[in-house]
């Protein structure tokens, strides 16, 4: 496996504490919403961050 520099390792924590703001963000949103058609769309939105996720963390195990 190839090493991360520094500032490769900086940008992917920058991008997991993105991530998981982002995914914290939709799944409050999804349980404010009373449209179940919205409240879909933010799970899912969460879901595709949560992947996001996973996968950053793949590059530092």
């Amino acid at each position: 496996m190839a090493q991360i520099t520094e500032k490769e390792l900086s940008a992917i924590e920058d991008e997991l504490s993105s991530e998981q703001t982002l995914i914290a963000k939709m799944k409050a949103y999804s349980q404010m919403c009373t449209d179940q058609e919205l409240k879909q769309k933010c799970d899912a939105i969460a879901q595709k961050h949560q992947a996001h996720y996973d996968r950053l963390m793949s590059f530092l195990n």
